[in-house]
């Protein structure tokens, strides 16, 4: 008889644990820390400490795109709103999109003024955006949810963006304007994504 009864709690334990292993990915908690954990407030702070670095770097461009740079103090500020209240999940991902807008605005003053110090992922960017313009657009349909700010930085990369195919012929010297704009075009599709989140608060 106790035999019998430790079988028939085994089954039930496996009965309710199967569930749990075969859950789908998107079911399984997005957060590895608690929400206000310290490992969340210190990341928080490190996110919103980039952002300010990246504004600074931006605002020292002379042709820096304006309009970008004073939607990146808009994000900033919305950050560390966030980080007040206690919600540091969503004042990472603000941080994160303002970074990228500060970016976006420093490269298309790089573009225009034809100065840049080419990294590698200037030299990336005319491949990689198409592949980033089709992931924010398939995330924006998965969400289901329209953020308007997300959305205007998806329409001003998709107007920005030149992407190459890998069957041009590789130029002679580096084309700065195309680069820069095509690693704006990255920046703020990125951000968009970043901003995506925020709002869906994981």
């Amino acid at each position: 008889m106790i035999q019998r009864h430790q079988s028939l709690w085994a089954a039930t334990l496996i009965a309710l644990m199967l569930p749990l292993a075969t859950a789908p990915a998107a079911l399984a908690s997005p957060r590895s820390h608690a929400p206000g954990s310290r490992h969340d407030v210190e990341e928080a702070f490190r996110d919103l400490a980039k952002a300010q670095y990246e504004g600074t770097q931006a605002k020292a461009v002379t042709a820096a795109d304006a309009n970008l740079v004073s939607l990146g103090d808009r994000l900033l500020t919305a950050a560390q709103e966030w980080q007040q209240r206690g919600d540091s999940y969503r004042a990472r991902e603000t941080a994160k999109a303002a970074a990228r807008v500060y970016e976006a605005a420093r490269n298309l003053g790089e573009a225009r003024s034809g100065q840049a110090y080419l990294s590698r992922s200037y030299y990336d960017a005319p491949f990689r955006v198409g592949r980033e313009l089709s992931r924010t657009q398939a995330e924006m349909a998965y969400l289901g949810r329209e953020n308007a700010t997300a959305r205007e930085l998806f329409n001003r990369a998709q107007q920005l963006a030149q992407p190459a195919s890998m069957t041009d012929p590789a130029p002679t010297t580096p084309n700065i304007a195309n680069l820069a704009t095509n690693r704006a075009a990255v920046q703020l599709l990125k951000a968009s994504r970043h901003l995506l989140r925020a709002e869906q608060g994981f």
